[in-house]
């Protein structure tokens, strides 16, 4: 997940010099939308704004203002046609934002708004004089995950090529593995339980730990909550009835239980082999965040209309 907010903030920080890559604009068939952004230093690149030759070519670009010390934004138009070798069709406007310690005051913002969710607005003089006025919108999308055995480390695995932040609990610390990607923290926990309680409001939770007695009592403290976007149990129907009928009995309402999907993922793969689980509860996931998006823009829109 890039957070360039805190990656060039970080830069900055090292003195290594840097350009901010992002699209301005986009029309027809791109691969990627406008306000998609990428960092791209002397030796290293954070994010993409698409592969390709678009990449490739906004790549040098960069790296060629970096050689020559350029201190000024720039922008670039690329046809994706025949001359870039591409054949989407479209047509993209890149901006090219050198990045100095003048800027160290709105990238602070930046990350605060990365982090929180919201609208930062770039604006910077071009070399052409024009002024690039972009907002970047942060959703920030956050998943919680109890338990690192097979299935929860293949699906972490998963997880971590998303643009989320994965907060990653058990009660063993030799379950985790050494090396971890970036958008990845874990929490080694002897009350994995009690981690619900410092769940902020907002993110997804997956159940999936070693034992049915610590998913029941994770389980539990979930259902106390009605703030959380998903919560999803590992298991079979069989397990899912059996779970509600002990939720039941602890005085839970049909309602409150219905908030715990059990089982989780795209029915239509079936498989149990780990990996194949991680694939389909992330892509569950990932469709169920894009249609949380759209019932919010689409009822935004409404709301506009009337006010």
């Amino acid at each position: 997940m890039l957070t360039p907010g805190a990656h060039l903030l970080d830069l900055l920080d090292r003195c290594e010099p840097a350009v901010w890559v992002c699209v301005e604009r986009s029309a027809g068939s791109v691969p990627r939308e406008t306000g998609t952004t990428m960092i791209v230093t002397a030796m290293r690149t954070v994010g993409t704004i698409g592969g390709g030759h678009l990449e490739l070519r906004s790549i040098e670009v960069a790296r060629e203002m970096l050689t020559l010390g350029t201190a000024t934004a720039t922008r670039r138009h690329f046809p994706l046609g025949p001359a870039l070798g591409q054949c989407c069709g479209g047509s993209v406007d890149v901006a090219f934002l050198p990045i100095a310690e003048a800027h160290r005051d709105s990238l602070q913002h930046l990350r605060t708004i990365e982090a929180q969710g919201g609208t930062y607005q770039i604006e910077r003089q071009l070399d052409t004089g024009d002024t690039l006025k972009l907002p970047i919108h942060f959703d920030p999308w956050t998943i919680w995950v109890f338990g690192a055995g097979h299935v929860g480390a293949a699906l972490v695995t998963v997880l971590s090529t998303l643009p989320c932040r994965v907060i990653w609990v058990d009660s063993r610390d030799t379950a985790f593995p050494a090396v971890r990607p970036e958008n990845v923290r874990v929490i080694e926990s002897d009350d994995p339980a009690a981690e619900v309680r410092d769940i902020p409001a907002g993110p997804d939770v997956l159940v999936l730990t070693h034992s049915h007695a610590l998913d029941l009592e994770i389980c539990l403290e979930l259902l106390k909550r009605d703030d959380l976007a998903y919560c999803g149990l590992i298991g079979s129907a069989t397990k899912a009835a059996i779970f509600g009928k002990r939720f039941a009995a602890r005085g839970f309402s049909g309602i409150e239980i219905a908030r715990i999907t059990c089982p989780i993922g795209l029915p239509a793969l079936a498989s149990k082999h780990p990996g194949v689980i991680a694939v389909s509860v992330a892509a569950d996931l990932g469709e169920k965040r894009e249609k949380s998006k759209h019932r919010r823009t689409t009822a935004q829109a409404a709301h506009n209309n009337v006010t």
